[in-house]
């Protein structure tokens, strides 16, 4: 079954301790999020300290626009709260070859690619996905991508 998959990423890395705080306001969240009165069966998970991961199950209790947008307020809040933001969707995240996960202004990616700082087989984590049940396409190869337009060479 398809989930409705949303992502909110950082500009830095998350401390153990933020990542803790989150998790625990994530859950509380959680637990009484409901579209139309009905609970949604949703999962909210922190990976590589670096993205917010949220996905709701439509089988049960599908997600409609208002309990959407008390998801993203909510998201927005406990972030406030511990003094973060994430950022907009200009970004694009890939590892380099350290294994480093960069934020890259999208407008900056036809230069890097020039440059031969992109790769094929550069890790690209693909927040374009919005419905998916499968996060293994969320990493994925450049060339693998979307984003292989801006290989200089077709891979």
């Amino acid at each position: 079954m398809t989930k409705y998959t949303w992502f909110y990423s950082f500009a830095q890395a998350l401390s153990v301790d933020q990542i803790i705080a989150l998790e625990a306001d994530f859950e509380a969240f959680l637990s009484q999020w409901k579209t139309h009165g009905t609970p949604v069966q949703g999962m909210i998970q922190i990976r590589y300290a670096r993205f917010v991961i949220i996905q709701a199950d439509p089988r049960e209790g599908r997600p409609s626009g208002c309990s959407i947008d008390s998801m993203r307020h909510a998201v927005e809040q406990i972030l406030t709260a511990h003094g973060l933001s994430w950022l907009d969707n200009s970004h694009v995240f890939i590892a380099d070859e350290e294994d480093e996960i960069l934020a890259l202004n999208f407008r900056d990616l036809p230069a890097l690619a020039a440059a031969g700082k992109l790769k094929a087989d550069t890790l690209v984590f693909d927040h374009t996905l919005s419905q998916t049940d499968d996060l293994s396409k969320w990493e994925m190869p450049l060339a693998d991508t979307w984003l292989r337009r801006y290989l200089s060479v077709e891979a």
